[in-house]
């Protein structure tokens, strides 16, 4: 019962708590009825926490989960005119030194064309301050991805979703797992936490979609670094290029998002600032 209790208590807003938490404490361990009192303060809680709830304390959530949401589309946006520019600048470089573009050789332009978009995308998470955990913002960049993919791609909707609920749970997970090794110091591990998670992350998300196209599981786990790496899709068994034909934007995309949120991992604080409260009349 005391940890019910101190549960319903923490449902209270804060300014309820430090000034009636322990007399409602008190009441609930006296109570002749204890499961129906404690239901009876949980109701009182959680409509004083809803009656705390104002547009001015909700507004700093609201715009950070709208950024989240639209971030995606920006990297799409950006990753589709670097794309453009480096596709261009590797044809001009080809035709004055008089050598054919071949498909070989241009399958790094993908490459090329996201990295300075995964780099953007973790200065911006540098500046980024989110009003909530870290952990939740895979969550809404998984929101925002998912309409942009169906929106390029005519695969159905299903493995797509799959695979983007898949690369948010597990990024969601890497990042708490980062964000508890920067609060304990070791930030070095959280490095290595991330990179080795932000590669499975988008491995088992591109896994997942190329298993609903291709039906094979060697092309499957094939498909991540064939795609972001610019490799020769023959090496696997693909000489016709279905895998760089079907999946043009989302092993980029994806890799920009890893980064974004791992990025804001790395920038957690071990706790909030705290505040001095000042005294009138005191210089």
């Amino acid at each position: 019962m005391s940890r019910a209790v101190r549960l319903v208590i923490a449902l209270y807003p804060r300014h309820v708590r430090d000034q009636y938490g322990p007399e409602i404490a008190d009441l609930l361990s006296r109570s002749r009825r204890p499961l129906r009192d404690l239901a009876d303060v949980a109701l009182c809680a959680l409509a004083e926490r809803m009656q705390a709830l104002t547009y001015a304390r909700l507004r700093p959530h609201v715009n950070a989960t709208t950024g989240l949401i639209a971030a995606p589309v920006a990297f799409a946006g950006a990753y589709l005119l670097f794309y453009t520019l480096c596709a261009w600048i590797f044809a001009v470089v080809a035709a004055v030194a008089g050598a054919s573009v071949t498909s070989e050789s241009a399958g790094t332009v993908p490459a090329a064309a996201a990295l300075p978009v995964a780099g953007g995308a973790i200065w911006l998470a540098g500046h980024a301050r989110p009003p909530f955990t870290s952990a939740l913002a895979p969550a809404g960049l998984a929101i925002g991805v998912l309409p942009v993919m169906l929106l390029v791609t005519d695969i159905g909707r299903w493995p797509m979703t799959a695979a983007v609920g898949a690369w948010g749970l597990t990024t969601g997970t890497v990042s708490t797992v980062a964000v508890a090794l920067v609060r304990r110091g070791h930030r070095r591990r959280a490095v290595l936490a991330m990179a080795f998670g932000g590669l499975l992350a988008c491995e088992l998300a591109i896994a997942v979609y190329s298993l609903s196209v291709f039906d094979s599981l060697s092309v499957a786990i094939a498909a991540y670094p064939v795609t972001s790496l610019g490799i020769n899709p023959g090496l696997i068994g693909d000489p016709t290029n279905r895998v760089a034909d079907a999946m043009t934007i989302l092993p980029a995309l994806l890799t920009s998002c890893t980064a974004y949120a791992l990025g804001l991992a790395t920038t957690t604080r071990a706790g909030r600032p705290t505040t001095v409260p000042t005294q009138r009349g005191v210089a």
